[in-house]
């Protein structure tokens, strides 16, 4: 279950195809256990597929954080940057992998479990928050591209990502990084120091300490040509600016022959702002300057890693970590708005005849919309503070062949989420509805109104949530359990009990529906233990054929046991060649979220069956926010997978190795909530589920009051597809040394179900899914010296929201692929020094856009990754070792 840790280096030697190599050449090896596998070895390639990322690549990229060097693989998808302030884990950071979201991955630390956010994806996924690590401390990441619940348990259905940090480090060193980029915003900064003292060789003992420090300065929209503006008509898009800043008012008098009440601005709009939307109505737009829209917010982080090994004799160990990390990032949340039907009877209503000097059609005896920003006292600010605490004790010793170690994990997570500038909905209501008794009065249908108008509805809502996880663990292994003629059989057994919970506690004017445009959200505390047992062989079958066979058995207190076997195997026809494969089952149980938890949110969705009512064409339907209902259901059943993969692997010289593994993966009984869209589209089949509010006009239906989306067992999962790994070392003799390496992962299908009597509908070859992602390098190095350059490229695919709505053939059918280009440079000039720089997306590409609808919060709507918006990056990183 746990990595050892001993020697990164080995450990990646024994992984990867560009370290065997180097391991061939080494004078001493040593027993290590790697990611998948808890039998220490000494070994080349195996039968897993494992990428291993060292401290020079990961230095190489110009990642400044660990969701950067991830959004660079190809393997890597179904990212979450922690920049959008509308996220249920506002400022935190996750990933998933072969398209598959985060919840199926294990993410550890030396081989160790972290505990969970104390918050959720879409407030029921689970998940480690990535910007907890910071990334000048890791000095190795282990991704095993496969299932391993038998190995790990039910969070490693499609695979494990493994940080590694420095063991047994003597001597100080200092690191500091400066990144910028060239549109003038998104300064970024970090520090290093990192001390080791004693050898554990010599003196029976080391400690490591390690300092950490990152901040990021924010970036905007207005500054960068790709999103200067939400009018995407120049990329071939649509138009999607803002009419709710400046505000507009909408006609809902009850009148059989009004089918189609437009949108119309507020008085005063400059005229240049006006604009005509496809349905006729006309807004009075408002672009990001105004808006000030962020693409990534302002960020600081701060973390201590402490790590001590004494050596008891020679052949035991006492061994503690410690960690603690802060990470504070203030989220900009956008503006509090108002949307309200208002009658005659209003103590705001429009009497002054302002509307109607402007609006003919207007009359003071019809009901009025009213949809506005409430801008004049500054946008929500969300500040985002999260602690996370670790400390595992534990020891390990050398019996008889048998390597033993037992260890104590401990982990806390936890979240103040304080948001600023919130408007207390029933008193700001009442107000416009009554008057302000003497007070002054906010007129929602003027742009002149004070500061002070708004103040007194204004409030501060502060949101607390915590995550604790603790685990035991006994494991032994042995790799020399017995000989067979093919050689020698490889034994390891463990014992593993772990507890976590959760406690989230809402701000009580939450959980009571007070806040505007916030869903009520409710307390939630819960926790769940697990004990588990598993074991692992390692059969050489025949000299060039071995078998790895495992199985778990877990216990769950709340759903009973569950098995999980895996077989793996590796078979060499010949020296230069190898063929690997496995196959797994796998058991996800509902998160306690999904179990337990109330939830309330806003959805975008389309309401095509009152569009019709009213005349409106499918296309021209526009998308609205309304409120989604789901809660927890403690009769949820767990989630069933099957993993199969096949690899070759090739390396008929110690210069040329390529990789090739197909994967499929196989998930039933999925949890989640219903698609809102696809409740409101099919009503008959959901019936109860789409609520209305009464029909403010005949022959038309309501508006939405809510839409239940309860967490159900309805979905499946389907995913194949291959990882394809070349490389290629040309030596220059004196002259150097060029390396050549590309990486693809290729998705032939990726399917889910809406619900689970529905077909498999296909999602490869779009947004989300294109076909393929590749990344390929090349770096010339001599000496101290080296220059790279790295190609991302993404494939082309569909615009699904073309095919879906068409706009009359305006929209592309197709988003163009993408390539962007990273140059990086590297340096020693003396012992101990080095120096490291480049730039990202090097030729300033813009990446493809994707949707008629615009990006949203942020990078939705183009490929490429995240921070390729902010066009070239600048960085500069320097490291002294003494």
């Amino acid at each position: 279950m746990k990595l050892n840790n001993l020697a990164c280096a080995a450990a990646a030697m024994g992984m990867a195809l560009g370290a065997q190599a180097r391991a061939e050449e080494a004078e001493v090896l040593e027993r290590v256990t790697v990611t998948g596998s808890n039998i220490k070895r000494i070994g080349k390639e195996k039968a897993l597929a494992v990428e291993v990322i060292k401290k020079e690549d990961i230095d190489k990229t110009g990642a400044s954080t660990v969701i950067q060097l991830l959004d660079r693989l190809p393997a890597v998808g179904s990212l979450l940057a922690g920049t959008n302030s509308g996220s249920f884990a506002a400022g935190a950071a996750t990933a998933g992998l072969r398209g598959m979201s985060s919840k199926y991955v294990l993410v550890l630390l030396n081989g160790r479990r972290l505990p969970n956010y104390a918050m959720f994806i879409s407030g029921s996924d689970a998940f480690v928050d990535l910007n907890t690590l910071p990334l000048s401390v890791i000095e190795s990441v282990e991704i095993l591209r496969d299932g391993a619940s038998a190995i790990y348990g039910s969070d490693a259905v499609a695979g494990v990502i493994n940080f590694k940090t420095k063991r047994n480090y003597r001597g100080a060193s200092a690191s500091t990084r400066l990144g910028q980029n060239l549109d003038g915003d998104g300064n970024e900064q970090s520090l290093n120091l990192s001390g080791g003292f004693g050898d554990l060789d010599q003196d029976g003992q080391n400690l490591l300490l390690s300092f950490d420090v990152y901040h990021r300065e924010p970036v905007f929209s207005r500054n960068h040509a790709t999103t200067r503006s939400n009018d995407y008509r120049f990329l071939g898009g649509l138009d999607v600016r803002s009419g709710a800043q400046w505000g507009y008012w909408n006609d809902r008098t009850p009148n059989p022959g009004k089918t189609n009440a437009l949108a119309k601005p507020l008085p005063g709009c400059p005229p240049s702002r006006l604009t005509s939307r496809p349905s006729g109505s006309v807004l009075c737009v408002s672009d990001v300057d105004e808006l000030g829209t962020q693409l990534a917010p302002r960020t600081s982080r701060y973390g201590l890693l402490a790590n001590y090994i004494r050596r008891v004799d020679g052949d035991a160990e006492f061994f503690a970590e410690l960690g603690v990390n802060r990470s504070e990032t203030p989220l900009d949340g956008g503006y509090s708005f108002v949307q309200a039907i208002v009658t005659p009877s209003w103590a705001i209503y429009p009497r002054d005849g302002g509307l109607g000097a402007i609006y003919p059609d207007f009359k003071p005896t019809d009901n009025l919309q009213i949809t506005r920003n409430l801008s004049e006292n500054g946008r929500r600010l969300n500040e985002i503070r999260s602690d996370t605490y670790r400390a595992v004790l534990g020891g390990r010793v050398l019996r008889r062949g048998w390597d033993m170690e037992g260890s104590l994990n401990l982990g806390l997570n936890k979240v103040d989420a304080r948001q600023s500038n919130v408007v207390l909905n029933d008193a700001f209501l009442a107000m416009l509805k009554n008057g302000a008794n003497g007070q002054p009065l906010y007129d929602p249908f003027s742009q002149n109104n004070a500061a002070a108008a708004l103040r007194p509805y204004l409030a501060t809502i502060a949101n607390t949530s915590s995550s604790r996880l603790s685990a035991f663990e006994f494991k032994a292994s042995q790799d020399e359990w017995f000989k067979l003629p093919a050689g020698a059989v490889g034994v390891a057994a463990g014992l593993q009990w772990s507890h976590e919970s959760v406690d989230a506690r809402p701000d009580p004017l939450l959980q009571s529906g007070k806040i505007m445009n916030f869903a009520v959200q409710q307390s939630l505390r819960a926790s769940r233990s697990v004990l588990s047992a598993f074991g692992e062989v390692n059969l050489p079958v025949l000299k060039n054929l071995e078998l790895q066979l495992a199985l778990r058995a877990d216990r769950y207190n709340d759903f009973g046991d569950t098995f999980n076997p895996k077989l793996t195997f590796a078979f060499r026809p010949w020296e230069p060649a190898m063929l690997r494969g496995s196959a797994t089952t796998g058991f996800k149980a509902p998160t306690l979220p999904q179990l337990y938890a109330s939830r309330q949110a806003y959805a975008s969705v389309y309401d095509y069956a009152q569009c019709a009512d009213r005349g409106i064409p499918r296309e021209r339907c526009g998308l609205g926010s309304n409120q989604l209902r789901s809660g927890g259901n403690a009769q949820l059943k767990p989630e069933d997978s099957r993993n199969y993969a096949l690899g070759l692997v090739l390396q008929p010289s110690k210069a040329l190795s390529a990789t090739v593994d197909w994967y499929q993966i196989e998930v039933s009984n999925t949890v989640q909530s219903l698609d809102p869209q696809y409740v409101l589209d099919n009503p008959g089949r959901f019936p109860g589920f789409v609520v209305r509010k009464p029909s403010d006009m005949p022959g038309v239906r309501g508006d939405i009051e809510y839409i239940s989306a309860p967490y159900m067992n309805i979905g499946k999962t389907r995913t194949r597809g291959v990882d394809i790994d070349v490389q290629y070392d040309w030596s220059l003799g004196v002259y150097g040394k060029l390396k050549f390496r590309n990486a693809q992962n290729r998705i032939f299908s990726y399917q889910e179900s809406q619900t689970e009597t529905d077909p498999l509908l296909e999602y490869a070859d779009y947004g989300a899914q294109p076909r393929w992602k590749n990344v390929f390098e090349v770096t010339y190095s001599k000496a101290a010296y080296s220059l790279g350059l790295a190609a991302r490229s993404y494939a082309s695919y569909k615009n699904q929201y073309s095919q879906l709505y068409g706009h009359g053939g305006k929209l592309k059918q197709r988003v163009a692929s993408y390539t962007a280009l990273d140059l990086n440079f590297g340096l020693a000039p003396f012992k101990g020094f080095k120096v490291n720089g480049g730039i990202r997306n090097l030729g300033d590409r813009r990446p493809s856009y994707a949707t008629g609808e615009g990006f949203g919060s942020g990078v939705a709507g183009y490929s490429g990754a995240a921070t390729d918006l902010w066009g070239r990056m600048l960085y500069l990183s320097a490291s002294y070792a003494f």
